[in-house]
């Protein structure tokens, strides 16, 4: 049980508080398909939660020097929209009534995603969450991407707080480290991907749900 006082509550955004991971999953599939490419579901879990160069990157290592990014980012934008229109984006269960509770309590809140501004925007309004969440450090904001901190230092800086009285919430390997470099306390929540030995015993806890993450939030904050 940790002895800091927390005073905000920062989360990443796919796969934490929207289930956008398996239409992101879908979009980057149907997009390589179009080109001739299998993104496995393998390939896919490797990159969740890195930064677009170090998706595109990895992408070029995958399938060669030839591969067609600049078209793979075209099909992946109109396969993206195809999903969005025919799947929607649900909120994580548990998150709405989380967000209400902070905003009564005044507890201070954020976004922190690799997603850039224009995509974090409309999918945080298509899960009806935008309004509880006007602070939001997107991944074309910053100069590193996660692991690196500097996302979540920005946005700790846009709520006014240091970064040790925040509580970090993320799903992904490279978030979750970029949450623990910031000093932040960091909660884990799976979503596609279990977190290896390592990472469990470097982020703060591992909870299997955002329920039960939306519990523990509470409980800290009111234990501070």
């Amino acid at each position: 049980m940790t002895l800091r006082s927390f005073q905000g509550v920062i989360f990443d955004m796919d796969g934490v508080l929207i289930d956008s991971e398996p239409v992101i999953r879908a979009a980057a599939q149907l997009a390589a398909e179009d080109l001739d490419h299998v993104v496995s579901d393998t390939f896919y879990l490797s990159v969740i939660g890195l930064p677009r160069l170090q998706v595109e990157r990895a992408f070029m290592r995958e399938f060669g020097a030839d591969f067609p990014l600049m078209t793979f980012r075209e099909h992946f934008e109109k396969r993206y929209r195809e999903q969005l229109s025919t799947r929607g984006i649900a909120p994580k269960p548990g998150v709405p009534a989380l967000l209400d509770a902070l905003i009564t309590l005044g507890i201070p809140i954020a976004v922190a995603t690799a997603t850039r501004a224009v995509n974090a925007q409309e999918a945080l309004d298509l899960a009806g969450l935008l309004p509880k969440l006007p602070i939001r450090v997107t991944g074309d904001q910053v100069q590193q991407g996660k692991p690196d901190p500097e996302i979540f230092l920005a946005a700790a800086t846009r709520l006014g707080l240091p970064a040790r009285h925040c509580i970090a919430v993320e799903d992904s390997d490279v978030g979750a480290r970029a949450a623990v470099a910031a000093g932040m306390y960091t909660l884990m929540v799976p979503d596609l991907k279990a977190p290896s030995t390592a990472l469990i015993r470097l982020v703060s806890e591992v909870l299997d749900s955002m329920p039960s993450a939306a519990a523990r939030i509470l409980g800290l904050l009111a234990a501070s």
